[in-house]
């Protein structure tokens, strides 16, 4: 019993120093921002990074597909991590971003379950400035099965007597009343007008140039950085690959609403006779094929879909029942990029192949051999 107290009181000792370090540290930096949201987390946090770094020594942590931080001079780095990712990751980067002397912290939001980000907020990041880019589809299992039940899980963040922006178009009814309780101020803003970027990044960077303005950065200023945002691996492109095969890659965009606007303005109606999906699948989101049968394949009935990843037979039944009329299922290891219109048999004479679903397993493969020796974008 008494070894039990005496590890009982080093271990209450050691949380104590840990929340005092974790205090003393967040106090160091001007401003903390914590990025939450359905679709646009990361890529947020790349353009906050580039457009606040003119004025700010800034350091970021993204939990991408590709975890990484970008330190103060800079560089950027993948985030080695010995075991599953976990919230005590924070309060390491917290206390780096300390000691690099960064003014201000940009952290993506770690966290699904509604708990879990409270107490991200609250007892770990303590941001003054939230981000919540938008309210879609996605995570169902943990969030709620409703748009307004999902916006309840990631008000989560939201600070006390700070600042929330969002690009959502019902932010004002979703996040108002918190942000009264809060007494925390809301910036709705709208996709930026003057983006030519496609769907979901027209969010980011309006949300970035908000919070610009906001923190004193010359919108001039701000917009001259944006060449220089770092991508995450996986993001939209357009790739031209051998057999007359074009390929939209949309595997990580993930949600079902965000899936199709990014289509709409990447596509042309031309495109439509020449279209086909590939949706990856990943066993253990059953939810997200849940999503895309209810949300996305009755806007396609006619568009062909080649079905992958591991348990791809349960999607490929949801996209059936969901009015899909031509739906095949393909091995992971049969797919590659040098030969694409061998790998899907039946493809159009001259096929756009968009992927949709999840990145990670094949499609993540797939795409680094799409990256290896370059990549054609459609502006």
């Amino acid at each position: 019993m008494s070894v039990f107290l005496i590890f009982s009181g080093i271990y209450l000792l050691y949380l104590l120093w840990e929340n005092f370090a974790n205090r003393r540290a967040r106090r160091s930096f001007l401003h903390v921002i914590h990025v939450n949201g359905i679709r646009g987390k990361t890529s947020t946090c790349r353009t906050l990074d580039a457009v606040l770094r003119t004025r700010y020594r800034v350091f970021t942590k993204t939990t991408g597909t590709d975890a990484a931080v970008i330190d103060v001079s800079g560089r950027e780095m993948p985030l080695r991590r010995l075991g599953p990712a976990n919230l005590h990751e924070q309060l390491r980067i917290i206390r780096r971003a300390k000691r690099e002397g960064a003014e201000i912290l940009i952290l993506e939001c770690m966290a699904v379950n509604p708990e879990l980000q409270k107490a991200a907020q609250e007892k770990i990041v303590r941001s003054d400035i939230s981000v919540i880019t938008n309210v879609r589809y996605d995570h169902t299992f943990e969030m709620g099965d409703t748009l307004e039940e999902i916006a309840n899980s990631l008000s989560a963040v939201i600070p006390d007597g700070g600042t929330l922006i969002s690009a959502d178009p019902a932010a004002e009814r979703y996040f108002s009343a918190a942000c009264r309780e809060k007494g925390t101020r809301l910036i709705e803003v709208s996709s930026d007008p003057e983006s030519r970027d496609a769907g979901t990044s027209r969010e980011n960077i309006a949300i970035a140039m908000a919070c610009a303005r906001l923190l004193g950065v010359p919108e001039e200023e701000a917009r001259r950085a944006l060449p220089e945002v770092r991508q995450d691996f996986g993001v939209l492109a357009l790739y031209t690959l051998p057999g007359n095969v074009d390929f939209l890659n949309l595997f990580s965009v993930n949600d079902p609403q965000s899936t199709e606007t990014n289509l709409r303005h990447s596509t042309a109606p031309e495109d439509g006779d020449r279209l086909v999906f590939l949706y990856n699948h990943r066993q253990d989101r059953p939810d997200r094929a849940v999503l895309f049968a209810r949300h996305f394949i009755p806007h396609y009935p006619e568009v062909p879909v080649y079905v992958t990843g591991s348990g791809a037979s349960l999607a490929a039944r949801l996209f059936r029942r969901a009015g899909a009329g031509n739906v095949r299922i393909v091995p992971g290891k049969q797919l590659a990029a040098a030969n694409l219109r061998q790998s899907l048999p039946g493809l159009p004479d001259h096929a756009l192949v968009c992927g949709i679903g999840n990145i990670k397993g094949t499609a993540y493969r797939l795409i680094q051999e799409m990256d290896a020796p370059g990549r054609k974008e459609r502006s």
